[in-house]
């Protein structure tokens, strides 16, 4: 196993995991946006850049994607590695005026404020970290949005900053993302849950029974499109809300219970 060396610490990985396993294991903190274990790291917001010494000289790496495989020595808290993540903080303050994570996230790493001009409304509260995309594309499989434009005015959007069609409004991009710009919105008056800042709306699944507003309703299709064996009463339980499988499941139970004492 490889022996990574963070500021003076030892400890001993995995070959191919990644700095930032061997800095958790040693309990040493380094701040991060953009990584999420159950995706594919990209290093796209450079929050997590740290100091490899490579002999006679160093470079800056991100340690949410970077391999071990072998002895290193990493420095986190170096004067060139929290001259750079204080750098690249100050960018994103200026991209993100409003956002409170990166706020609180700033003070943390010693940051109170950013020298940069502020961009434009629309863009505001979005770092450009790619989870969202990374969830679409790698769990759901959907691609239904992706990164546009190029420099101050590249965002996140769906195909031709239009609703999209490929858009089943699972909320999965609003659950990773890191500062809270992409948010799920139930509109009641229209039975429609909104997939924002994106305006892709889709239309609410019913509780076949009580009527309850339940997921979207190609959430719901694109479940049962993924089940590999066709069982009627679970398609059926679907389209039903959480108390009515439940009570459904406590009758099927009595039932049985019934047929037993007899």
């Amino acid at each position: 196993m490889p022996t990574v060396t963070i500021d003076d610490v030892e400890v001993r990985v995995e070959e191919g995991q990644i700095i930032l396993d061997a800095a958790r294991k040693a309990d040493i903190w380094i701040p991060t946006l953009c990584f999420n274990p159950t995706l594919t790291p990209g290093g796209n917001c450079r929050i997590c850049m740290v100091e490899l010494d490579r002999g006679g000289w160093t470079k800056m790496v991100t340690a949410c994607n970077y391999p071990v495989r072998g002895d290193i020595k990493v420095s986190v808290n170096s004067a060139r590695a929290v001259k750079v993540r204080r750098g690249v903080m100050k960018l994103l303050l200026a991209r993100c005026p409003e956002s409170n994570e990166l706020k609180e996230l700033a003070l943390r790493m010693g940051v109170k404020g950013t020298p940069y001009p502020k961009v434009t409304e629309s863009q505001r509260n979005c770092i450009l970290c790619g989870m969202c995309t990374a969830v679409c594309e790698e769990v759901i499989g959907h691609s239904a949005i992706s990164f546009a434009g190029r420099g101050v005015d590249r965002v996140v959007a769906a195909p031709f900053r239009q609703p999209s069609e490929d858009c089943i409004a699972c909320g999965a991009c609003a659950a990773v993302c890191p500062v809270g710009t992409i948010q799920m919105r139930i509109h009641t008056d229209t039975g429609e849950a909104e997939v924002s800042p994106f305006k892709t709306r889709v239309k609410l699944l019913y509780c076949e029974e009580c009527g309850a507003q339940m997921v979207p309703e190609l959430v719901n299709r694109d479940m049962l499109d993924k089940v590999k064996f066709d069982w009627k009463e679970y398609r059926e339980r679907l389209r039903l809300c959480p108390e009515c499988r439940r009570k459904h499941t406590a009758e099927a139970l009595g039932l049985i219970a019934s047929k037993q004492n007899k």
